[in-house]
């Protein structure tokens, strides 16, 4: 960690605030923003990104659990700096579609290749009869901190809720969004990529309490 020195009053000594260098292990845009979200206002954080750093790291993400991916990220990347490194991995379950439908394999099963317009409409085939509690999904995210080599702490919750439209919304899909297009909140009447900016700051809410479970980790390691 680095020390600041505030400047001190009245004859007494400077106070020493203890900052963290907190490094997001991800260029995926959209994940960074999220591990951005919980990290920022935390005291005493400084947050660096992977995409302005030279550490090139493909890690294959074959382990059993979200969990199991974010930290075998976690650990590589941290051996390539000395910052604490925070790494995510995340997927969408869809309980209705029990055995055609895996937590950990979303991209696999819509082909990771293929547009993001073909990847609407295979999810919604496979949801072809499915009505009501049946089109329930769950956004599910595992993060891991690790620090030169070694796991700190890991953290996972649900921080998402919604159900998978029926019928495809108006509009061209944003690019890298394609499941936010299909996203359904009952209480806005809205798809995810519909959301305005207040709607959005609602539904991130619920990455709150990962936000308290990272802020006492950080907090125990000063």
């Amino acid at each position: 960690m680095e020390q600041l020195k505030c400047g001190g009053t009245y004859g007494l000594e400077p106070d020493i605030i203890r900052t963290m260098k907190v490094l997001i292990g991800t260029k995926n845009p959209y994940k960074a923003g999220v591990m951005e979200y919980i990290l920022k206002d935390l005291p005493n954080i400084q947050i660096y990104f992977l995409k302005d750093t030279d550490i090139d790291v493909d890690v294959e993400e074959d382990g059993d659990t979200l969990v199991q991916n974010s930290k075998k990220k976690s650990v590589e990347i941290s051996k390539h700096t000395d910052m604490y490194v925070l790494t995510s991995d995340g997927g969408v379950d869809i309980p209705g579609l029990k055995d055609k439908w895996d937590i950990l394999r979303n991209q696999r099963i819509v082909g990771h290749d293929n547009s993001d317009d073909v990847k609407v409409r295979k999810v919604l085939d496979l949801m072809t009869g499915l009505k009501g509690e049946a089109r329930k999904a769950e956004y599910h995210l595992a993060l891991s901190l690790a620090k030169n080599g070694e796991i700190i702490e890991t953290f996972e919750d649900i921080t998402d809720r919604g159900y998978i439209v029926e019928n495809l919304p108006k509009g061209d899909i944003p690019y890298g969004m394609w499941m936010g297009y299909i996203w359904y909140y009952p209480k806005f009447n809205k798809t995810f990529t519909q959301l305005s900016n207040r709607e959005i700051a609602k539904v991130n809410e619920m990455l709150d309490g990962l936000k308290k479970e990272i802020k006492t980790a950080l907090k125990d390691l000063e």
